[in-house]
């Protein structure tokens, strides 16, 4: 945290220097402004021509390098606003405050097989401790990868990547602010792809068009100042012109009301995949990403830059003076022609361009995850099937000084363990744990714990089955439908990890025992190994009987009035229970 700390500093330093920077160039972008205009009416007045010509010609040029300065400056007084940002938003992500990340609740779903029990999405969720995208591309990327199974090479390539992002820190946070200087979020480049991807092009006839009217426009307003040349043949062109136009204005005002919007997604990928072009990677995966987006010996950015400039004079249009030119020059035409060219020349690029940065903005985002959890460690994963030992594994969303670790190991395929545990001893935090941990090793992130070694798994839980008036759903009918999800899905040819909370917990004791007993039976003879949490101590009593069930308990200890909860997983059927004391402690009268 200090390091960020230190940062924010850093940039708040800059940044005002900057400013002042800025504010000067300013001031003299005033004063020769200024100065031309005086040079300008005193030469005029002394009829010094000669002086009024060199001026007239120097001035543009001078007066464009100053702007070009004072725009240079001005971006980089940004990027260090952004900068400072970034690191502000580090601090208060070490401290756990996540309420003004972005919770990805559009990636929620209630028949995912583990993003709603786990906390992957919303608020306080895993999401908002890695996201540090600023594409959609890029967010959409990250949450597919903490909600979807990869086959383990790909999962080891995304490690390395993240290993060597890591300690990148300053060209981490350079491609975060890049990708800030643009309000993207909301935006969905694939309506930007929908567009380059569709070809309309522009008839010969109006090709020609486009190029004759201005010319004879031109031709004759010259005419008309140096010779008798008729006015009205000026009309007529500028009236036919503008006929042309007309024939137009569908298309154009369709293109400014669906893609300029996305201008900005341009200008941020511009930035991103310039970055991308100019640095060296080691690991596979970088360099895999970093190949995606080569283009026939032209930089990619340079080709985006392109498309970027030619729609961003569609901006211009809301000017006045713009329709004046339009009607002289036919620019509209102009623009339609040239976006239709670029279109044909990179309309089957640009899509893997924007993907391409998509992976690295995630594999980025975990990095800053990484680097700021120096203490978490990348899982391995084993050749062997039904696979999963952990050692000192907390929860990330937990603070550090919170944080109560356990060792754990399940292995072989059918094994199961049965989690007792009294009221309030961390059973459900611990499922929990373990599924996030999953997760994020999935993702190619590295987990809370010293050690995690996992096989290949898909992931399943049954934790907050909730009833639904709408649907006329109660809760119980509701886990019911969840536990068939998971038998259909458990004969996969991928082993399942399921985790069921609090099993049949909607029922009375003996149909719930009944219940409960028959499923483990039927799982353990599956391509499935798992764990169940329950307060029925008696299903402790299947180990007897079975050979693949564990017993594992969370205990706590009445110490006169106060229940004392160690939250640490043990072996064996649960000793104690605490019940009677949390009810007096309510007031109810035992």
């Amino acid at each position: 945290m200090e390091i960020f700390k230190d940062r924010i500093k850093q940039y708040d330093g800059l940044n005002k220097a900057l400013q002042r920077k800025y504010n000067l160039v300013s001031t003299v972008r005033v004063l020769v402004f200024v100065g031309f205009i005086i040079a300008f009416i005193a030469f005029a007045n002394y009829k010094m021509g000669l002086e009024i010509g060199i001026t007239t010609l120097v001035f543009p040029f001078a007066f464009g390098l100053i702007v070009r300065w004072h725009q240079k400056i001005a971006y980089e007084r940004k990027q260090s606003g952004i900068l400072k940002r970034i690191n502000e938003q580090e601090v208060s992500i070490a401290k756990g405050q996540l309420k003004n990340q972005d919770p990805g609740v559009e990636y929620l779903d209630k028949n995912h097989a583990y993003i709603n029990d786990l906390d992957i999405f919303g608020s306080n969720s895993i999401f908002q401790l890695l996201n540090r995208t600023t594409t959609k591309g890029g967010k959409d990327k990250l949450a597919y990868w903490l909600s979807n199974h990869d086959k383990i090479e790909e999962i080891i390539n995304r490690q390395e990547a993240v290993k060597e992002l890591t300690g990148l820190v300053d060209w981490r946070q350079e491609l975060q602010a890049k990708g800030l200087h643009f309000t993207m979020q909301e935006t969905n480049s694939s309506e930007l792809i929908k567009w380059i991807k569709t070809s309309n092009p522009v008839k010969r006839r109006f090709q020609v068009s486009a190029f004759l009217f201005p010319l004879l426009i031109i031709s004759s307003i010259a005419l008309n100042l140096l010779t008798n040349w008729p006015s009205f043949v000026t009309l007529i062109l500028v009236l036919l012109s503008g006929f042309v136009l007309n024939r137009f204005q569908d298309r154009v005002k369709n293109l400014t009301d669906s893609v300029i919007k996305h201008v900005s997604v341009l200008g941020a990928y511009v930035k991103l995949i310039d970055q991308l072009e100019n640095t060296s990677f080691s690991s596979k995966k970088l360099n895999k990403i970093k190949l995606r987006i080569s283009h026939d010996g032209k930089n990619a950015s340079e080709i985006i830059q392109d498309l970027y400039k030619i729609l961003d004079f569609l901006n211009a249009r809301s000017n006045f003076f713009y329709m004046i030119i339009d009607v002289v020059l036919l620019f509209d035409l102009h623009i339609i022609m040239r976006a239709e060219n670029w279109k044909a020349k990179n309309k089957t690029d640009v899509s893997e361009w924007f993907d391409a940065i998509s992976e690295l903005e995630a594999l980025s985002s975990i990095a800053g995850f990484s680097y700021s959890n120096e203490d978490f460690s990348f899982p391995q994963f084993s050749d062997e099937s039904h696979f999963l030992t952990t050692e000192n594994m907390g929860h990330p969303l937990i603070p550090k000084h919170e944080r109560i670790s356990n060792h754990y190991q399940l292995v072989g395929k059918g094994s199961i363990s049965i989690i007792t545990g009294s009221n309030m001893s961390g059973k459900s935090t611990f499922l929990r744990t373990l599924g996030v941990n999953i997760a994020l090793a999935k993702a190619g992130a590295p987990v809370c714990a010293s050690n995690m070694e996992l096989s290949s798994m898909q992931v399943f839980t049954s934790m907050r089955t909730q009833d639904n008036l709408e649907e006329h759903v109660s809760s119980f009918y509701a886990e019911l439908q969840r536990i068939k999800n998971l038998l259909g899905l458990v004969n996969d040819s991928t082993p399942v990890l399921f985790m069921l909370d609090e099993i049949l917990k909607g029922t009375n004791s003996q149909d719930r025992h009944i219940g409960a007993v028959a499923l483990a039976r039927q799982l353990s003879k599956t391509n499935a190994f798992g764990l169940i949490s329950t307060h029925d101590l008696t299903l402790g009593e299947l180990s007897k009987s079975m050979s693949s069930i564990d017993n594992y308990s969370f205990n706590s200890e009445v110490k006169g009035d106060e229940i004392i909860f160690p939250y640490t997983l043990e072996k064996g059927v649960c000793q104690s229970f605490n019940a009677s004391k949390l009810m007096e402690k309510i007031g109810i009268e035992l």
